[in-house]
């Protein structure tokens, strides 16, 4: 697939889905969320665990993935510090802006992405991000982030705990969700499997990453309507375009130049991983904002720029050469 092709997928899929949550509202959102479950349960953990299998894990692969966490952390305070002490918004806006910086669309997104624009060889160390960077940083960072700046929609609080046990409870259901995802399991036995999965299940690996894209914009489009549904001014409100700008320069610029800038004077770090690590806000971000009751807002509007961004950031370089 070329990237023009890819492009017009991923805008189809998204209007569709918008349109799906117009026409048939909470159905659309049941539907896609199903989806999503098939996709993360039956057919992405094979996925990884053929790619990852075929990745030869050395220094360079793993030294990858440690500048990926310092670069999460670097981002991520950077973004609380401008957010809460320059722009001074208020603490559900704050950690809604940490979250969109922190939680990229390194799967539907990045991984078709890596497969168009660099080839299917770089999918390998792409997958080892999206798994073992990615992942984590929303199951276990995201959450502690909704915990610490969400307000009282939690189950603790609906039950009239106090904070102590809010806390307890968002991190019991941080290491629940964290030992629940089959995808991290599947890279992890991936990585060691004593031997390569066969080629040909390495080709058709890649095709199916490609292919769950339109599922995985489709979720974008409902989720997004669905957002904008219930709050008619969710790309809107005092301080927000400074939030969001904050996410693009901090999502676009800072985190890929930190690793860029790692790869060339330490590492020399795979392709798959340098386009990964610029990978824009995902939607994941706005499931953790809605869990925690935070300004969901500031997500929406960065999922929608950062990925307009870095498409057309992408497809200027492409053609350029």
């Amino acid at each position: 697939m070329s990237l023009p092709v890819l492009v017009v997928v991923m805008v189809a899929a998204t209007l569709a889905g918008a349109a799906a949550q117009r026409r048939w509202h909470g159905g659309a959102e049941v539907a896609s969320r199903g989806a999503m479950s098939l996709l993360l349960t039956w057919v992405l953990p094979v996925v990884y665990l053929v790619l990852v299998s075929r990745v030869h894990v050395d220094v360079t692969l793993l030294s990858g993935l440690a500048a990926g966490y310092v670069t999460m952390a670097l981002c991520g305070t950077a973004a609380w510090f401008v957010a809460a002490r320059v722009l001074r918004l208020p603490p559900p806006t704050v950690g809604a802006v940490i979250l969109a910086v922190i939680v990229a669309n390194t799967g539907y997104f990045g991984l078709p992405l890596v497969r168009t624009v660099l080839g299917g060889d770089e999918l390998g160390p792409a997958v080892a991000w999206d798994s073992l960077v990615a992942g984590p940083m929303f199951f276990v960072a995201a959450f502690a982030v909704g915990a610490a700046f969400g307000t009282d929609r939690s189950a603790a609080a609906a039950s009239g705990a106090d904070a102590e046990e809010r806390a307890e409870l968002a991190a019991g259901d941080r290491l629940r969700e964290f030992l629940r995802n089959p995808l991290l399991w599947a890279a992890l036995a991936g990585l060691l499997l004593p031997w390569d999965a066969p080629r040909w299940a390495g080709e058709i690996a890649q095709d199916v990453v490609v292919a769950v894209l339109p599922v995985g914009f489709f979720v974008v489009g409902v989720q997004l309507a669905a957002q904008r549904g219930a709050d008619g001014a969710a790309f809107r409100g005092g301080g927000l375009g400074a939030a969001v700008g904050l996410v693009v320069l901090l999502r676009l610029v800072a985190a890929p130049l930190v690793v860029v800038g790692l790869s060339l004077a330490f590492l020399d770090l795979p392709s798959g991983i340098l386009l990964q690590a610029a990978a824009p806000s995902g939607l994941n971000g706005m499931l953790v904002s809605h869990r925690f009751g935070l300004d969901p807002r500031p997500v929406a509007a960065s999922i929608v720029l950062t990925t307009t961004i870095m498409t057309l950031g992408v497809a200027i370089v492409t053609a350029v050469g």
